[in-house]
């Protein structure tokens, strides 16, 4: 069964135990990553000009044709698979690593790998499905899974028609699909659509180039340049029976329209949040020893010290995050906390490349290519916070993205579910924390049951569709959920570190900074919950979009 930290949470209590004993990755799956991580970096080196691909040029075929061969295409299949026989974590150590080279080739990786033929295979029953995808495999297929329509990647429903063929052989696949990772380039697509005879939406694999098939275009981003994100059109796509998956049949993998999501949003968005949030604080902490203000280095004034610990911290609890929900493996994957960590992973990577671009200055603002032309260091640092802008966008924007897991979370309350109880809880004690972050694990304990009497309320006096309906609360719901948890897992790593982790010295202070921080923005979280929504925001917003502009559009 999965473990559930955050439906503990939202009902009051602080899983202290599961928090700390979160298995650390084996020699074997240490030493598999650093070999797949030093094989990515020789390809990179040959293959992508980083500069180059922000500045638009397209990922090679060269390339595609080296992480194929390489194994990159496969990386959680075992190697007599012909995968790279990576664990979850192992892989998201490589993506970060194509990420810190350049964005475009984490995205066309963890596109690929999240959703492609890999993810299938294991599980798939023997017939044309798997014959299809394991074809695709051996010959090196780049993948792609296109969702999102023009409506928007929110609805419920597909557009995307599947009606069936006259011959009763397959389906006819017709709509526009946007946004896809991956779209221009790949010759299998997962095309989810409406099926006509029954409503329901299912899974189709589509084989491109094919009648029909057309790429309109492949987007242009403020960041994230050079991935090939495109807008694809079906006319009439066929696709026979056994290529398909409807909704209403029992898989015995991961559902494809949500499990196998939660793990690609961590690949997808995580991993390049965190390569990009590293550089900055890489990139901050080289300047501000290297800069002299009016005589005296810019590392010794005191504001732009809380800068770079703040950043520091950020990454560090953002670090711990992604290590504590990737440990768990298979049926113990931990998947609500796997969907938490795309939002906190972005928003922490947003506050340091924010910073880095302030501490930089000028030169924070000016592109790469401005700089080297002018023989300065060209820290791409506005690349970073292109790119990480669009890491909060990617995967579900992140104030909807917040409002859906609320609503999760809050429907428990709802149908009775509760954590099991035997007996009263056992006060939260740790024995290796600093005396400031024992005061910060009370906090959090503290919280997590001012959470569960706040959702108590909602739940026990509001109606489940009037709270559905209040959806600044849902989001303000989530963001707590989630700040509570990011300081509950980055306490548990410092309790429990290995004196030998090159963090460890600074991990206690490390902690303390970034629960300091979380501690603040809480506390305009729980004004903010604990306050009905001004009723002048609806009228004002209702006149808005009625045209009473009251003159704030005049010049």
């Amino acid at each position: 069964m999965p473990l559930n930290i955050l439906r503990d949470m939202i009902h009051g209590t602080l899983p202290w135990d599961r928090l700390c004993e979160a298995p650390a990755p084996s020699g074997q799956d240490r030493r598999a990553a650093d070999d797949a991580i030093d094989a990515l970096r020789r390809i990179l080196d040959r293959h992508v000009d980083a500069r180059a691909v922000d500045g638009g040029r397209p990922l090679g075929d060269d390339l595609v044709r080296s992480l194929a061969d390489a194994g990159f295409l496969a990386m959680l299949l075992s190697r007599e698979d012909g995968g790279l026989g990576l664990s979850e974590y192992g892989a998201f150590r490589v993506y970060e690593t194509a990420a810190a080279h350049s964005p475009a080739v984490s995205m066309l990786l963890a596109g690929h790998n999240s959703m492609g033929p890999s993810t299938y295979l294991p599980t798939l029953p023997e017939g044309p499905l798997r014959d299809l995808l394991a074809r695709h495999l051996a010959e090196g297929s780049l993948s792609a899974i296109a969702s999102t329509e023009p409506e928007g990647a929110a609805n419920t429903d597909r557009s995307c028609l599947a009606r069936r063929s006259a011959d009763g052989a397959g389906h006819l696949l017709s709509g526009d699909k946007v946004f896809i990772t991956n779209g221009s380039r790949a010759r299998l697509l997962a095309v989810t659509a409406t099926i006509e005879e029954t409503g329901q939406v299912g899974l189709f694999f589509v084989e491109a180039p094919a009648p029909g098939f057309e790429v309109i275009a492949e987007h242009e981003f403020m960041g994230l340049h050079g991935a090939p994100t495109s807008h694809i059109r079906l006319t009439d796509v066929f696709v026979p029976d056994g290529h398909m998956v409807s909704a209403h049949e029992q898989w015995r993998t991961a559902s494809p329209f949500a499990e196998l999501h939660t793990l690609a949003r961590v690949y997808l968005i995580s991993a390049p949040s965190m390569a990009s949030a590293r550089r900055s604080l890489g990139w901050a902490r080289d300047w501000v020893t290297t800069r002299r203000v009016d005589g005296k280095e810019l590392a010794s004034y005191e504001a732009v010290q809380r800068m770079i610990a703040a950043s520091a911290a950020d990454v560090f609890a953002a670090d711990s995050a992604v290590r504590w929900a990737l440990a768990w493996q298979g049926t113990q994957a931990p998947l609500w906390e796997r969907d938490a960590l795309k939002n906190l992973t972005s928003t922490a990577a947003w506050r340091v490349t924010d910073r880095t671009v302030s501490l930089l200055g000028a030169q924070g603002y000016e592109s790469a290519r401005g700089k080297a032309a002018r023989g300065v260091p060209d820290l791409p640092a506005e690349q970073a916070q292109r790119d990480v802008r669009g890491m909060r966008i990617g995967g579900g924007v992140d104030f909807n993205l917040d409002r859906v897991l609320a609503a999760r979370l809050l429907a428990t309350y709802y149908r009775g579910e509760r954590p099991e109880r035997t007996g009263a809880p056992e006060p939260v004690a740790a024995r290796l924390l600093s005396a400031a972050n024992q005061e910060h694990l009370v906090r959090v304990e503290h919280g997590v049951r001012r959470l569960a009497d706040a959702c108590g309320v909602l739940t026990s006096t509001l109606p489940s569709a009037e709270l559905l309906a209040r959806q600044e609360t849902l989001i303000t719901v989530n963001r707590i959920v989630t700040e509570l948890f990011g300081q509950a897992v980055v306490l548990a790593r410092t309790e429990h570190l290995d004196p030998a982790d090159p963090v460890a010295p600074l991990a206690q202070d490390l902690t303390d900074v970034h629960c300091d921080a979380a501690q603040g923005r809480l506390t305009a979280l729980w004004a903010r919950l604990g306050r009905e929504l001004p009723a002048a925001y609806p009228r004002v917003a209702q006149a808005w979009t009625d045209g009473e502009s009251a003159g704030l559009l005049d010049i």
